[in-house]
């Protein structure tokens, strides 16, 4: 299956789908500006010593709410995209409709993910800490190794929350077909995801330019409001290119497998 379709098709989507871009850019931006003020609270000036544990716990409060918000958001994103997919319209209450729909299966998917990935990280550590002195670049060899094993991993799981909101499956369906596809298409995934990341990257070097350029004449918190605000639209469009990208070449996958299935 070709990769450069489902980009196309992903920033056709995207393109129709402004009300989600919006919805999104409101969203990254609320967050956003909370960092900012949030942030000067946690240091003393010229120091790197917290001043007050309730201001820091708050933070952490804070950073528990943007996840939390953030897997309805996922939902609803992706169910917003694959109505306008399938139907060529859709309305915003579809936002909040699969977001509330598919919440606690994409929480459940999240944690499996974070456990996976930990589970990565720990074994990287211990081959470090454990094979020190004269075996330390036998260490470091073996956490590279671990380290592309989880990333395989990972990228084998990517497609599960295109199966719980697209296919309606249960989590552990979801994560076995995301493995049946990804495994047979892998090449595919990691071209599309390439292509997005480098587009990402341009989009990327041009903001940050931009806001050099702005930061010389507007200083402070000015500054980085502006940046919030840039940052948050660029990552809303391109977060509904990617959504809708991945989400095509999903439904592409399910219907030829399903027809080959059939036959």
């Amino acid at each position: 299956m070709g990769i450069i379709e489902p980009v196309k098709k992903g920033f056709k989507v995207a393109g129709q789908s402004m009300n989600l871009v919006l919805a999104l850019f409101v969203f990254g931006l609320f967050w956003s500006i909370l960092n900012i003020f949030l942030t000067p609270q946690l240091t003393a000036p010229g120091t790197q010593t917290p001043t007050n544990p309730a201001t820091t716990a708050s933070t952490i409060i804070v950073g528990i709410l943007f996840v939390l918000t953030s897997i309805f958001i996922q939902g609803g994103s992706l169910g917003f995209i694959l109505e306008k997919i399938k139907t060529g319209n859709t309305s915003f209450s579809a936002l909040l409709s699969y977001g509330g729909k598919c919440y606690v299966r994409l929480l459940l998917l999240g944690l499996i993910v974070a456990l996976i990935v930990g589970f990565f990280v720990l074994l990287a550590g211990l081959a470090v800490a454990l094979l020190s002195g004269n075996l330390n670049i036998l260490g470091v060899i073996i956490a590279v190794i671990v380290g592309a094993i989880g990333i395989y991993f990972a990228v084998l799981l990517f497609l599960s929350p295109y199966a719980i909101v697209a296919s309606d499956h249960g989590v552990m369906d979801a994560v076995k077909k995301s493995v049946s596809l990804v495994r047979s298409n892998v090449l595919s995934v990691l071209g599309i995801a390439i292509i997005l990341i480098a587009i990402g990257f341009g989009f990327g070097v041009v903001l940050g330019v931009l806001l050099g350029l702005l930061s010389v004449a507007i200083k402070g918190i000015a500054s980085q409001v502006i940046f919030a605000v840039l940052s948050s639209l660029l990552n809303a469009f391109l977060g509904t290119v990617v959504t809708a990208a991945f989400m095509s070449f999903y439904l592409e996958l399910s219907a030829h497998n399903n027809t080959t299935g059939a036959s």
